[in-house]
């Protein structure tokens, strides 16, 4: 039996951790709580936390499957090589997708030397070196930051396998993480590609329509089939994404999230692009003589081959470098952004907003979708001229007051007189005498 940690909550001055007590290969095991006492940040709880699961009772069994990792090749694993077969399981129990494990895979290589280095030898000296290389090479703080929260990662697993004590790596300096939120769509670039739209024909007129009406993300735009597609009843159903690989080629998924999986109503601009693209399609399968089936990707080709969204992105950037839109910098997603950006400042419920875009928290869709730019808060000063308008007849001279509160004078305070000089020179002399006296 080892132990994993799962998650780590703050109640009160206290830091609760939830963890799985894991019994075989299958991950299976029983979730457990514990309090692992008060800490000064979230990096001393997770430290704690490490020295507590690394200090719980294991079974014989952990000990020895502990030595035979060691004695794989004669050797302790290295950190790169423990992070790789980590990934390598995730990926082999379904925990992640095939896209998000290339991308794993190019952070083990971006461990450089550090992941040449045995994870029982490896100190915060070396960590801090390692974070200051990359800092040196350029790397953004967003970079350096996730680098350092997969070396962390890595020497915690290394401690719940019994392979090293835990490292106190507290005290690591990395840049702060600035990361700047997408910016929607102004109104005059809006306007610009509203106004571009007719200019356009085939897969790339649905793309920019799905991503600006319906707010969807760029895989799934490329997984929608026409059997996804109700033009009648005005309908789309989302229910699958596109992930991409290293290569060219993309595969079919499932959604970011169990909320993901959605019915979308379809808007009048949409709905003009679908159809045209239906007639598009149908045309080309009835001039190749191919049956035209629900099968078909609503993006992608007739003989059934989808579009990979790296592809979609480059068409969509070529677009508006075109037209110059957005300065001809542009990428699909920000239209999904402008869609979310829109509809809060059109006052649609964020939970509602959230539910649209395939969110599972409501906060994120505020926080990383909905846009300060000059229009919107010039929107919302007039919002608070509204709610906080100053009452009618308002001059600034207090004339709308009551008039028993107008009509209060205001009154001076009267001074009282001071006492004359032979008064202060006897109470000084009584003071002084009872003083003596006392």
């Amino acid at each position: 039996m080892h132990y994993e940690r799962v998650s780590l909550a703050r109640r009160g001055g206290s830091w609760r951790m939830s963890y799985r007590a894991v019994y075989d290969a299958e991950r299976k095991g029983d979730r457990k709580w514990a309090t692992i006492g008060a800490a000064a940040s979230r990096a001393e709880a997770e430290h704690l936390a490490a020295e507590y699961l690394y200090n719980l009772p294991r079974d014989p069994e952990d000990e020895r499957r502990a030595e035979a990792i060691e004695a794989t090749e004669g050797r302790m694993p290295t950190v790169g090589e423990l992070r790789r077969d980590d990934i390598d399981h995730a990926l082999a129990v379904g925990a992640i997708e095939k896209s998000t494990h290339a991308g794993y895979c190019r952070h083990v290589r971006l461990l450089g030397d550090l992941g040449e280095i045995p994870v029982d030898r490896v100190t915060a000296q070396d960590v801090q070196l390692y974070v200051d290389s990359l800092v040196e090479d350029g790397y953004c703080s967003e970079t350096v930051n996730h680098m350092l929260w997969t070396v962390r990662d890595t020497l915690e697993l290394a401690s719940f396998r019994m392979l090293r004590p835990p490292l106190d790596l507290r005290r690591i300096r990395a840049p702060k993480h600035d990361r700047p939120l997408p910016r929607a769509l102004s109104a005059e670039e809006k306007n610009a590609l509203l106004a571009a739209l007719p200019c356009i024909r085939g897969p790339l007129d649905a793309i920019v329509r799905l991503a600006l009406f319906a707010g969807l993300r760029c895989g799934e735009i490329c997984a929608l089939r026409w059997a996804n597609v109700d033009l009648n009843r005005r309908m789309v159903r989302i229910t699958s994404a596109i992930g991409t690989l290293p290569s060219s080629n993309g595969y079919l998924k499932g959604p970011k999230s169990p909320a993901g999986v959605r019915a979308l109503p379809i808007a009048d601009g949409l709905m003009e692009g679908l159809e045209r693209r239906w007639a598009e399609q149908e045309a080309r399968c009835r001039d190749a003589g191919v049956p035209f089936t629900d099968d078909i990707f609503v993006v992608g080709d007739i003989d059934g081959a989808f579009m990979v969204p790296r592809y979609a992105n480059q068409l969509f950037r070529t677009f508006v470098r075109t037209f110059g839109i957005g300065g001809g910098k542009c990428g699909l997603h920000r239209l999904r952004h402008t869609f979310a950006t829109e509809l809060i400042m059109s006052g649609v419920n964020p939970k509602t907003v959230s539910n649209w875009l395939g969110h599972t928290d409501p906060s994120f869709t505020l926080r990383i979708y909905v846009s300060s730019s000059p229009e919107n808060l010039r929107a919302s000063v007039d919002a608070v001229n509204e709610v906080m308008a100053l009452p009618e007849g308002y001059d600034g001279q207090g004339s709308e007051l009551p008039a028993r509160i107008r009509g209060q004078e205001k009154k001076e305070p009267e001074e009282e007189p001071l006492p004359d000089a032979e008064a202060m020179r006897t109470v000084k002399i009584i003071s002084w005498e009872s003083l003596a006296c006392g």
